[in-house]
């Protein structure tokens, strides 16, 4: 303890030491500098400038406050003293203790001493075209202009009085659009001022007094005795007339009330069943490659207008506006490539429409990625296939190949001036990389794992440039309504559910098909207009998944009234998705059906999200329990409500679609699920009492009546 007592005072001494040695040497520079000036200035230049100032150097023999001021010699200026060292007292010139007298002596003593100049003198530089020196910038007004801007000032506000006296209820903003606030007169100065504009003669008129009021229109009535004409009707000269009807892009509105059948010559895809060539010189014959140089050279503003209105939504599931989504690209260039990414990977279960286009009419998908990279910008796209598709492949390389030796691909695509590449990349078949985000990272060679939104690939997309992912039947209507008009397409369906779409239908029907329908027809008129109907009849029919496998269930009562678009759907609990109808009559068990689904997605899931990964394994393992039977009633609302925990909660829309068959299951079937329950319980409860029955034959005898 002592000893850590005497260092202190070792250490405390030291201090005071060496901050007593501190201000010594400060001093000592001072005087030094001081000394040094007047040696070196032999050139006679007298002129000095003040590069510190500071009160805080103290004196330490006298341990007082000391001002010291230093100048440095500059070229210019009038002679100064080099240095001034005063003493002052150790109350501050602000502090509140000094007497008016003092402080007046000690100001006094400050200005005498005090060098006049500014703090950064430096030399005026010479006047450039980009930075123009105003030479009378710091001159005032002559008196003389002065009272001519005076004079004519008040002129122009008594004629501007004398036009108003007729008009005493004129608005106040026509009164502010009289006036210029700022006149920036020939001097230089910057005057407030009050300006009055100038009424224009019309046309075939005298030159109209400058002060007096402005001539009457022809054909006009005169003005009143000692007055000025009535105001003009109407908005004033110069001013854009409005608009008229909606802004461009924006789809017409439906009259139809009735819709369907589709006409042939109205089809798009005129080859979906293979019956005709779909190399490049078929394929120009049915109207494909038709003016698609006048199409990219009308520009990307154009193209993005014509898919605007025609109402075009996403043909992938989402519904999403194409125009709308097409336009996201259009920003200002930053130095970055922009790419056009068509997901071909088509994994929904039930669905079947892409892999026809790119089988049997492969130029229409080459055309739309072209015109769809023109009004993004992008000079690149890429086509992800799904990796199981392997003659869809080979059809749509060697289409790319016919398209790049035909100058339709490559550099100056179609003589337009615009280049334009094309690349297939094929998958690996996981299912989870139909979804954009993950799609992009399995293009970039990484594992198909969704990414967090946003930033959205409009923005950071394919190897951190803009991109934009949209479905192979988005982009291959694309060239057909910039022949057609955007009007033609939007004539199709009802209002937000315009165009013609590629339907399937599958499972229990006597012709499942793929085909090209308008939309907004009936559900039940699409089953048996082109699929031949339920197999045994209308009645037999059980229940429709309308949408694919990701789309609730509905029941035959909503199926015969459901109008099969995106709102019709939606007023039944189930979604339009891809337009994948899957067929169930009443020998399907429906509980297996949906658990099957179930199956399906939690194999598919990446597991990156935990209420996917965990909560879809809990979704198979109590759906199984519902296809055997064995499970409590109660977990029919514990099912209910993991589905709700599930959906919406994770990066992508997987668990959504996982989610949604369960629900519309317990939806409209719950009493199937508690009838197989019950009747599992009492075939247990049957087998129980059978086997104590031969375990214990003696206590199956009837007790005695008492």
């Amino acid at each position: 303890m002592i000893s850590l007592l005497t260092k202190r005072r070792v250490c405390g001494a030291y201090k005071i030491s060496s901050g007593l040695i501190r201000g010594y040497r400060g001093l000592t520079e001072v005087k030094s500098l001081q000394n040094a000036l007047p040696a070196t200035d032999k050139t006679g230049n007298k002129k000095l400038v003040n590069i510190f100032r500071t009160s805080s150097i103290k004196n330490v023999r006298k341990n007082q406050l000391i001002d010291a001021e230093s100048y440095i010699p500059i070229l210019g200026w009038p002679d100064k003293p080099s240095m001034v060292m005063r003493e002052v007292s150790r109350i501050d010139d602000n502090d509140d203790l000094l007497s008016s007298e003092q402080r007046a002596k000690k100001r006094e003593n400050l200005q005498k001493f005090e060098v006049d100049c500014p703090k950064f003198p430096t030399e005026k530089l010479p006047s450039t075209s980009k930075f123009p020196i105003n030479e009378n910038a710091e001159k005032g007004l002559n008196p003389a202009e002065e009272k001519e801007l005076e004079a004519n000032l008040l002129e122009k506000l008594k004629d501007m009085a004398k036009r108003n006296k007729s008009r005493p209820n004129q608005p106040a903003d026509e009164m502010k659009d009289n006036f210029v606030g700022w006149n920036n007169d020939k001097a230089g100065g910057a005057i407030m001022s009050l300006e009055a504009k100038e009424s224009t003669p019309p046309k075939g008129s005298g030159s109209a007094t400058p002060g007096g009021p402005p001539p009457p229109k022809s054909g006009s009535a005169p003005p009143a005795k000692g007055g000025a004409p009535p105001p003009p009707k109407g908005p004033p000269p110069g001013t854009p007339p409005p608009p008229k009807g909606p802004p461009p892009g924006t789809p017409p509105t439906q009259t139809k009330t009735t819709f369907g059948p589709l006409a042939d010559a109205d089809r798009i895809f005129t080859n979906l069943y293979g019956r005709h060539d779909w190399r490049l010189k078929a394929a120009m014959k049915r109207g494909d490659w038709y003016k698609t140089k006048e199409i990219l050279a009308k520009g990307d503003k154009w193209i993005v207008n014509e898919i605007k209105t025609s109402g075009l939504r996403g043909r992938g599931g989402a519904g999403f506006p194409s125009g709308l989504k097409w336009s996201f690209m259009h920003k200002p260039p930053d130095g970055r490539p922009k790419f056009l990414v068509v997901n071909a990977d088509e994994g929904e279960p039930g669905t079947c429409k892409d892999r026809e286009i790119i089988r049997h009419d492969p130029h229409k998908l080459v055309e739309g990625c072209l015109i769809a990279g023109r009004a993004m910008g992008a000079n690149t796209g890429f086509i992800y296939l799904r990796g199981e598709f392997y003659n869809e492949a080979c059809n749509l390389q060697y289409a790319i190949i016919e398209a790049y030796k035909a100058g339709y691909l490559g550099k100056n695509a179609c003589g337009s001036g615009y280049d334009f590449d094309l690349y297939v990349q094929r998958g690996a078949g996981a299912y989870i990389c139909g979804e954009e985000t993950s799609l992009i990272e399995s293009l970039e060679g990484k594992a198909g794992k969704p990414r967090n939104k946003p930033p959205f690939p409009a923005d950071i997309g394919v190897f951190g440039c803009p991109s934009t992912v949209t479905n192979v039947e988005t982009v291959a209507v694309a060239p057909t309504i910039c022949r057609r008009g955007g009007n033609w397409f939007a004539s199709f369906g009802r209002t937000r559910n315009s165009g013609t779409k590629l339907f399937n239908i599958s499972g229990h029907v006597c012709n499942p098909c793929t085909f090209e329908e308008e939309m907004s027809m009936p559900t039940r008129e699409l089953i048996e207009r082109h699929a031949g109907g339920v197999i045994g009849g209308w009645d037999n029919l059980l229940a429709i998944i309308p949408g694919g496998s990701s789309t609730p269930c509905i029941t035959k009562e909503h199926a015969s009234t459901a109008i099969h678009d995106y709102d019709g759907l939606m007023a039944v609990r189930s979604s339009m998705g891809t337009g994948a109808l899957i067929v169930m009559n009443k020998d399907t068990d429906i509980i297996k059906a949906i658990a099957r689904l179930s199956a399906f997605y939690k194999h598919e899931s990446c597991g990156q999200c935990t209420p996917c990964r965990e909560g879809l394994h809990w979704v198979h393992m109590i759906m199984q329990r519902f296809v055997t039977g064995q499970a409590q009633i109660e977990e029919i609302d514990m099912l209910f409500e993991l589905t709700k925990q599930i959906e919406g909660h994770t990066i992508c829309a997987l668990a959504d679609g996982a989610a949604w068959p369960p629900q519309g299951l317990i939806r409209n079937f719950r009493p199937v699920i508690e009838e197989r329950i019950r009747k599992r319980a009492a075939e247990d409860q049957a087998k129980a009492d059978a086997l104590q029955a031969e375990r214990f034959p003696c206590q199956t005898v009837t007790p005695c009546p008492e």
